[in-house]
């Protein structure tokens, strides 16, 4: 296992444990078939709230991703990696070729917390996007693997950044547009809200605690990690329990269910500029009626 000195030297040059021999048990599936409309529905709107991604205007990915793994043997790394890359292909998620520029790291360490404190301790602004009530677990808690994101502002079209989490409050142009505090502005176009801002993942950071995790297979703790960071899921105590974000639970998926893989469909189809609320019944519905791959 890599000293954590040097694992925070790699982390923070590529940002500016052995697998199990387990077989994971085949993906957990939804059967909607003698199950009444409303039990899929509210089945959508607690997945929806437990992972906490449209409490505010969604972030994704809008750059093509470009995963790279620390603290492990390579070849470890590359099969998390590539991981990583099919379960952004198979949610049509844009996975960069060739060298890139990493926007997504996923270190393993033998202590987890110690990692992200000296992390935190030598170069604080990893951390600024990181709400001051998640600091105490992601910096003290035991969670087996921790994970944050870093976000910035772009105009709708895509074009140009603000630098900040929150535009400045200035002056609106022409009728109908309405500031809203502490999000983004918006803009009445054939009686649809949409916003003049949009939120986008510029990096993903994402821990592994190798002694917590052992005894998990690879494959698992790779998908685990591949969701979090292709997301901006919120770390929760109250885990889905149809989801690989419950794997470390009792019985927990060893695999991404079919509402991870269609939470995320459904994530990389939403129009950026809607508000949370909106936002979030459109994921609801894109897991009432998943969409398919490379549908549009």
């Amino acid at each position: 296992m890599a000293r954590p000195a040097m694992l925070i030297g790699a982390l923070l040059a590529v940002l500016a444990g052995a697998p199990s021999l387990a077989e994971p048990p085949a993906p957990d599936t939804i059967n909607v078939i003698g199950r009444k409309p409303e039990e899929v529905r509210r089945e959508a709107q607690e997945f929806v709230r437990q992972v906490g991604v449209a409490e505010r205007p969604v972030a994704r990915w809008a750059e093509p991703i470009c995963p790279h793994v620390l603290g492990v043997a390579p070849e470890i790394g590359r099969r998390v990696v590539d991981r990583i890359r099919q379960v952004a292909r198979d949610a049509d998620i844009k996975v960069a070729k060739g060298p890139c520029r990493t926007n997504i790291v996923v270190s393993f360490a033998s202590d987890g917390a110690a990692l992200t404190r000296a992390l935190a301790a030598k170069a604080p602004g990893r951390l600024i996007k990181v709400a001051a009530e998640d600091r105490p677990a992601l910096l003290e808690g035991d969670a087996p693997i921790r994970w944050w994101h870093a976000t910035e502002m772009r105009a709708k079209d895509g074009m140009g950044t603000t630098g900040n989490e929150a535009p400045p409050f200035a002056k609106l142009d022409g009728p109908g547009g309405v500031p809203m505090a502490g999000e983004v502005y918006f803009q009445y176009n054939s009686s649809i809200a949409s916003t003049r801002m949009v939120r986008v993942l510029k990096a993903a950071t994402v821990i592994i605690d190798a002694n917590r995790a052992t005894g998990m297979p690879l494959d698992s703790v790779a998908a685990y990690a591949a969701l979090v960071s292709l997301a901006e899921i919120q770390s929760n105590e109250e885990a889905p329990a149809n989801s690989i974000l419950s794997l470390f639970q009792l019985n927990g998926p060893r695999e991404l269910t079919a509402l991870d893989t269609n939470f995320l469909r459904a994530l990389y189809r939403l129009p950026l500029d809607r508000t949370a609320l909106a936002q979030r019944g459109l994921l609801v519905r894109g897991l009432i009626n998943p969409p398919g791959k490379g549908d549009n």
